[in-house]
């Protein structure tokens, strides 16, 4: 085969498993269109399709942690991350009471239905990683779609976008760690 073969060979192979990459994309199991009546956080949102309010988690990101405050007992209430306001009204000033197509992706232990959120055809959730409003997420990274969001991610970190302005901004995973309520760790109730 010789050297000229094998090194012909190792490209190849490599160009193969290249183009094999889209392959890893998790296909939709199905799509809903409606309006967004309702938005929660950086990545919470209540769609209403024909009359029945569907709660929808963006796939791929997590934002940005939200406060939420217990009018009868604030001793419990949560403390917010840096920015969250900004990734809430960002999501918000792109799609509320806007109409979206849903491309579900699955639905999560909580009953949320977890997808990618289109408004205008643009990929809401790519937009709020790229704008750095939210980190893509690390579980599914070795997915295609998460993969160019991990892309849109060191790029906005790189010019210092949105959450990424601060000098070492705290992931939410990590967040949730640290947080607690009195002396109780909260760690799993967020």
């Amino acid at each position: 085969m010789g050297f000229r073969g094998s090194v012909f060979s190792i490209a190849t192979c490599a160009f193969m498993a290249l183009c094999a990459v889209p392959a890893l994309a998790k296909a939709p199991i199905g799509t809903i269109e409606g309006m967004v009546v309702n938005v929660s956080d950086g990545e919470h949102l209540t769609v209403s399709n024909n009359g029945t309010d569907v709660n929808v988690r963006l796939y791929g990101i997590h934002a940005p942690i939200i406060s939420k405050v217990n009018k009868n007992k604030p001793w419990l209430s949560e403390p917010g991350q840096p920015f969250s306001g900004r990734a809430f009204m960002a999501l918000a000033n792109k799609v509320l009471h806007k109409q979206v197509k849903l491309e579900i992706m699955r639905i999560d232990r909580h009953g949320r239905t977890v997808a990618i959120v289109l408004a205008d055809d643009h990929n809401v959730n790519h937009e709020m990683v790229a704008e750095g409003w939210a980190w893509a997420c690390q579980k599914y990274n070795n997915q295609h779609d998460v993969l160019g969001y991990k892309h849109a991610e060191e790029e906005a970190r790189s010019k210092k976008l949105g959450l990424w302005a601060q000098k070492s901004p705290l992931p939410p995973w990590e967040f949730r760690k640290m947080v607690t309520v009195g002396n109780k760790r909260i760690s799993n109730a967020l």
